[in-house]
C-alpha cells in the first residue's frame, strides 16, 4: 500500500448518476427477494475506501436521509453501520479531516504546534466538530442510535478524531525527521520501560550524531508489544558480531547451516541491530553512517526499509501503543472498520514518515508497518 493510498475516506458517486440501489448490488443468480425490507430501499451513494480500493458500499435512507456503510456477504446477511445523519454532512465530516490534515479551516491555528496538548487539542475539536451535526436519535434502523455510540458518534468518526491527531505530537527533527522528546515516550512506556544506550556503549562506526544523541537521550521502548530493544547495558552488535553470536548458541544448532550459507548484507560492519520485531521475528537494522532502520530476517541478509530513522521508528511504537490504550474507551474496533482503522493508522505514519509508508516493489518486498496494522486475522490493532 502506497502512503497516498487510504488518505481519503469515501468516494461519492457522480451527481445526476442514475439510482442505484441495494438490490443492484446482487449477481443475477442470488434472490434480491430474500433481501430485509430496509435494506432493500437504501440508495447506493458511494463507498468507503480500504487500502485504496472500494470496500463497504455507502447507502443512504431515502426516506430519513440517514447515512450507512453496508458490507452484504449474502442477502440474508450483512453488517450495516451508520455513517452520517445525511449526505451533506457526511461531506462535511470528510471535509473536516481534510482540515485537520492540512492544518487548514478551523485547525489552520495548530500550525507549527506540538506535543501532547495540541494532539489532545485536535481530538476535543474533530469530536466537537462531528457532534454539531444533527445527528437525533431516530431513523437509524437496524445500526442503533447516538444513544449506544461511545461520544455520541459513530465508529468511523471515533477513528478519525483518536488517530489523525498523533502526527502533531513531534516538531520536525535536526538531523531526524523528528523531534521527539523523550517525556512523550516515558508518558506512555514509563522511564523503565525505555532502553537507553549509554555514549561509551555507542560504537566508534556508529557516526551518525543525531541517532547517537536519541539512542543516549531518548531511547526506544524495551517491550512495545510488536518490537523489544536490544542494547541495554551492552555496547550495541554490528550484523557481523550478532551472526557470530548466534553461532556460538547451542540452542539454535539448527539454523546454523542456514546462517552459514546466507550472505551478509552490504555495510554489515556498520549495521548494528538494535531490536526485534517480536510478530515476524525480524531484526531491526539501524545503518550507522545514515541512521535509516531496516527489517531483515535472522540471516539479517536483504535489509528491508522499516522506519526513516530511530525517531520515527519510535513514533510509530508510540502511536501504536496510543491506539492500543485508547481502543476500549473510545471502541475503536467497534462495528465493521478494521480496515479503515489500519488504513489511518498507516496514513497517519506516512504523514511523518514517508519512509515506513512505501509502496512493495513484488511478493518478497514486505513493508512492515502496513502489513501488520492491517493484521486483522492477528488482531493487532
Amino acid at each position: 500500500m502506497t502512503a497516498a493510498q487510504g488518505q481519503a475516506v469515501v468516494t461519492f458517486r457522480t451527481v445526476g448518476a442514475p439510482v442505484l440501489r441495494t438490490v443492484d448490488l446482487f449477481e443475477e443468480e442470488l434472490d434480491p427477494g430474500e433481501l430485509d425490507p430496509f435494506i432493500a430501499g437504501l440508495e447506493v451513494v458511494g463507498h468507503l475506501l480500504s487500502e485504496g480500493q472500494e470496500a463497504q458500499a455507502v447507502v443512504r435512507d431515502p426516506g430519513t436521509g440517514r447515512v450507512f456503510a453496508l458490507e452484504m456477504y449474502r442477502p440474508d446477511l450483512f453488517a450495516l453501520d451508520a455513517l452520517a445523519p445525511s449526505v451533506e454532512a457526511l461531506r462535511r465530516m470528510v471535509a473536516a479531516v481534510a482540515e485537520l490534515k492540512g492544518l487548514c479551516g478551523r485547525f489552520a491555528d495548530l500550525t507549527g504546534c506540538t506535543g501532547i496538548e495540541p494532539v489532545k487539542e485536535a481530538l476535543q475539536r474533530l469530536v466537537a466538530v462531528f457532534r454539531e451535526e444533527e445527528w437525533g436519535p431516530d431513523g437509524w434502523g437496524p445500526a442503533g442510535g447516538p444513544e449506544q455510540w461511545p461520544y455520541e458518534l459513530p465508529t468511523l468518526w471515533r477513528i478519525m478524531a483518536v488517530i489523525k491527531p498523533m502526527a502533531l505530537i513531534a516538531s520536525p527533527g535536526r538531523g531526524l525527521r523528528l523531534d521527539l522528546p523523550a517525556q512523550v515516550l516515558e508518558n506512555v512506556f514509563g522511564v523503565q520501560g525505555l532502553v537507553r544506550v549509554a555514549p561509551e556503549n555507542l560504537p566508534a562506526a556508529l557516526t551518525h550524531e543525531p541517532t547517537r544523541r536519541f539512542l543516549s537521550e531518548v531511547g526506544l521502548p524495551a517491550d512495545a508489544r510488536l518490537f523489544s530493544a536490544d542494547g541495554a547495558g551492552k555496547p550495541l552488535q554490528t550484523v557481523l558480531d550478532h551472526r557470530e553470536e548466534f553461532l556460538r548458541h547451542p540452542d539454535l544448532a539448527h539454523l546454523h547451516d542456514e546462517i552459514r550459507r546466507t550472505t551478509p548484507p552490504p555495510g554489515a560492519d556498520h549495521l548494528f541491530v538494535i531490536g526485534e520485531m517480536i510478530p515476524y521475528d525480524l531484526e531491526v537494522l539501524l545503518d550507522g553512517h545514515t541512521g535509516e532502520v531496516h527489517h531483515a530476517p535472522y540471516t539479517c541478509e536483504a535489509p528491508t526499509p522499516l522506519n526513516a530513522d530511530v525517531s520515527t521508528l519510535a513514533f510509530t511504537l508510540w502511536m501504536y501503543a496510543m491506539e492500543q490504550m485508547l481502543r476500549h474507551p473510545y471502541d475503536l474496533t467497534g462495528g465493521n472498520f478494521y480496515h479503515q482503522l489500519a488504513d489511518t493508522m498507516v496514513t497517519t505514519l506516512a504523514a511523518v514518515d514517508p519512509v515506513a509508508c512505501l509502496p512493495s516493489t513484488g511478493v518478497d518486498d514486505f513493508r512492515c508497518w502496513p502489513e501488520t496494522f492491517h493484521d486483522a486475522a492477528g488482531g493487532v490493532l
